[in-house]
């Protein structure tokens, strides 16, 4: 299980790199499809059918990279609540719940989608995509999702919820630490 840690850092690295490429893409159709529409009067082609191939793609991997950092659409009031084994078997408990979807819908429905889709040779209007390739975000953001639940059923105190302020707060300490050790250095002072 140990080598499933150690494994967890690279993929969230190779996930973070993903997102980021996909997003400046999307960024960029999006800007290219407002420019050759609006200022040349001749709107870009591919750009309509690349942006919503990058926003699929970056839904269903963000999705995945978010359930890794529990930072997914979640409920609040009653994991709050609870501490100590309770708070661990709750969070086993929606791991394992989350887990049986991503196999049963994403990674088996999405696997079936993804053959179906390429035995009859379905492609993107525009691009002329085999649209197999497009589904394939499905049981592949299922597979990174399974991955990150097994980690959390077999050591759920490893993960903690992100709490926006609390981070905020400690970056905060950490720049007044800073400045302090400095001598206040880099202070606009009257």
């Amino acid at each position: 299980m140990n080598a499933l840690f150690r494994l967890k850092r690279p993929v969230d690295r190779l996930l973070e790199i993903a997102l980021v490429v996909l997003f400046f893409s999307l960024f960029s159709c999006v800007i290219i499809q407002v420019f050759t529409r609006y200022a040349l009067n001749d709107p870009s082609i591919f750009t309509e059918e690349s942006s919503r191939l990058a926003i699929i793609w970056l839904s269903l991997l963000g999705t995945a990279y978010a359930c890794g950092r529990l930072e997914h659409m979640a409920y609040t009031m009653f994991p709050e609540k609870l501490d100590g084994e309770k708070l661990l078997a709750h969070m086993r408990s929606v791991a394992a719940i989350v887990l049986l979807f991503a196999v049963s819908v994403m990674c088996y429905g999405g696997g079936r989608l993804v053959l179906r889709s390429l035995q009859l040779d379905q492609r993107s209007a525009t691009l002329a995509l085999p649209m197999g390739y497009v589904y394939l975000c499905i049981p592949l953001s299922g597979l990174l999702i399974i991955f990150y639940q097994v980690l959390i059923l077999s050591k759920p105190q490893h993960f903690r919820v992100a709490d926006e302020v609390e981070q905020a707060l400690e970056h905060l300490a950490e720049e007044e630490r800073k400045l302090s050790a400095t001598g206040g250095e880099g202070e606009d002072r009257p």
